[in-house]
């Protein structure tokens, strides 16, 4: 087969669906090497389809939250009052859990949601949230400028994760009941 005079269409390639290399004259060492990229660019194309799913299955709200917070209202709330606190979440705070804590700790699939009313404001404008996946706490955090404005993000991962290392033993938690 001779690849440089096969013709191409501009908008798919002859190969493009197919996950293989041309057939070449090659030696044994260069047939194992070639095997090995085909099945590397192989499991490439498996993980990155993989992480669209993910990424289709994390699907965003209209207000930009995303829909797993969905229904955080009726959850139990971890606080016994609204209270306020100086520091990065300044403002009125009322938290959330959509599971509760088995003896030290919150289960995976667990969402923690923290909604501030800023200072001079009648309206949550900062939405924190930790959702635990794989024993590991996922940390993001969201304002909006006004009531009727989508949530856009603020901080997220380490920056979150370094101030929760105070709240280690109670599963990186600030809040208590």
């Amino acid at each position: 087969m001779d690849i440089a005079n096969e013709e191409v269409s501009p908008s798919r390639s002859p190969r493009a669906s197919r996950c293989e290399l041309p057939n070449l004259p090659l030696s044994g060492t260069m047939r194992g090497m070639r095997a090995r990229i085909v099945a590397v660019v192989c499991l490439a194309a498996v993980a990155l389809s993989a992480v669209a799913v993910v990424t289709a299955t994390a699907k965003t709200r209209r207000d930009g939250l995303p829909a797993y917070v969905t229904g955080w209202e009726r959850w139990p709330k971890i606080n016994r009052k609204p209270f306020s606190t100086p520091g990065p979440h300044s403002g009125v705070k009322n938290v959330y859990a959509s599971k509760q804590k088995r003896g030290a700790t919150y289960p995976n699939g667990t969402v923690i949601v923290k909604t501030i009313i800023k200072p001079g404001t009648r309206f949550v404008g900062q939405f924190a949230v930790m959702r635990k996946v794989n024993g590991r706490w996922q940390y993001i955090e969201w304002e909006r400028p006004s009531p009727r404005a989508r949530y856009a993000l603020l901080a997220k991962g380490q920056l979150c994760q370094s101030c929760h290392m105070q709240a280690r033993a109670n599963d990186y938690v600030f809040t208590k009941r």
